[in-house]
């Protein structure tokens, strides 16, 4: 059995480090496995198929050694285990190395919360936590905090590091920041991390605690990115109410179009319903309590809901989860024929973007362009509380705004010609 370690160029980022174990007892003779890391091709070392050793980086690159010597000693056990196997499955195979290496990660996560108080008082602090109207955070914020916490102990744990609130320095920041870009996070989902970091730290002070004031240097950046997030028009959301669907499909498409008339988040979709209709001066009014904010706001029946709620007796059908739901979506959007939207300066089908939060999206930027609506008033139903954060919520582009300004007074104003004509 040879055992060696190549990389494997994908898209544009640094090559993959695949590990290559060649044996006749596999079919086809050969077992490729991707460990998930990339690097640099000039810190890598063809020969001896490892990372360089570079004194500047010496630290992660020899980290980095010891995970490749840690897999290449999986292979070798299993050999051990199978010498007398006649034949070899590369499932088989898959499955021990990650059988073992979460064996592993769990001895070590064990053995770090013994060796150390920092995620049990950091966990108390999340358990803990008050907004600043001094009430308990919501399920949805704690649960953000604690995908921070368990992604740093994981991270920790592959880098045998003993953290504390005292040594999160710009070493850590770097170094937590590159195993985030190995794992394919991209710049708002890192920031959202650094973002739980600082607020962590700064809680941390006020326990008096001692902080690494390192997070307060401007190098310490909560990475944001602008979010590439579209928005369907009116006559996008004709063409999904014109597709002739039936049973799941038919209903999860008109769930969604009533969320592009009302701003619910996908969370408070299950409150769009007959009960939750008041009328006041024979307007209907939809009250929906938001689950993020515990804030009551409340949206005018548009006609296209009205409709739906009729299809279903004022009662629509259970909503799906969040991820099942965006599944969904792109089965009901994909022949729907939308057209294409720029992302990241490549040019991709409009269908692939759309998700759940695409509806309160297209409602607060259709209510906008619409010019029917003062901002604070589409902010009511949004229940955006900052006119800045709103406008950057709107998915406007060039054009858009361009449409827009057309019709203003500016643009509209024909005295100059009028007076030139007279001259």
């Amino acid at each position: 059995m040879n055992i060696h370690f190549s990389l494997r160029k994908q898209g544009q980022s640094d090559p993959i480090i695949i590990l290559n174990v060649f044996d006749g007892r596999f079919e086809g003779r050969k077992f490729m496995y991707s460990t998930g890391v990339s690097i640099d091709p000039a810190d890598w070392d063809k020969r001896k198929s490892r990372a360089k050793s570079i004194l500047s980086r010496a630290k992660e690159l020899d980290d980095l050694n010891k995970y490749l010597d840690a897999l290449e000693q999986i292979i070798i056990s299993f050999r051990s285990e199978r010498h007398n196997s006649a034949t070899l499955s590369r499932e088989d195979l898959r499955s021990y190395i990650q059988k073992t290496r979460l064996n592993e990660r769990k001895e070590k996560e064990e053995k770090l919360q013994k060796e150390s108080g920092f995620f049990a008082v950091w966990q108390k602090m999340i358990d803990s936590a008050k907004n600043s109207s001094g009430e308990d955070i919501s399920s949805g914020t704690r649960r953000s905090k604690t995908q921070t916490l368990k992604l740093v102990s994981k991270f920790a744990v592959l880098k045998s590091m003993s953290l504390s609130f005292d040594n999160l320095d710009m070493d850590f920041y770097h170094s937590f920041d590159r195993y985030m870009k190995e794992k394919k996070l991209n710049g708002n989902s890192r920031g959202k991390h650094f973002k739980e970091i600082k607020a962590i730290l700064r809680e941390a002070i006020d326990r008096d605690i001692k902080v690494n004031m390192s997070f307060q240097k401007k190098s310490w950046k909560v990475i944001r990115n602008p979010s590439d997030s579209t928005y369907l028009n009116y006559e996008e959301i004709k063409k999904l109410l014109a597709l002739d669907l039936t049973g799941a499909l038919e209903k999860q498409r008109d769930i969604f179009v009533m969320a592009c008339f009302t701003a619910a988040r996908h969370s408070d979709w299950h409150q769009i319903n007959q009960s939750n209709i008041i009328t006041e001066n024979n307007k209907e009014i939809l009250k929906i309590t938001q689950k993020k904010t515990k804030e009551t706001i409340h949206i005018p029946i548009h006609p296209i809901v009205r409709l739906l709620l009729n299809k279903y007796n004022g009662q629509p059908p259970k909503i799906i989860s969040n991820q099942k739901f965006n599944d969904a979506l792109k089965d009901i959007c994909e022949p729907a024929k939308l057209g294409t939207v720029t992302i990241n300066s490549q040019v991709v089908d409009k269908w692939t973007e759309i998700s759940t939060h695409t509806a309160r999206r297209s409602f607060a930027t259709n209510a906008y362009l619409s010019k029917s609506m003062e901002v604070h008033q589409i902010m009511k139903c949004t229940g955006h509380r900052s006119e800045q954060t709103f406008l950057a919520y709107l998915k406007l582009n060039g054009k858009d705004y361009a449409l827009e300004a057309a019709s203003s007074k500016f643009f509209t104003d024909d005295s100059l010609s009028i007076m030139s004509k007279a001259s």
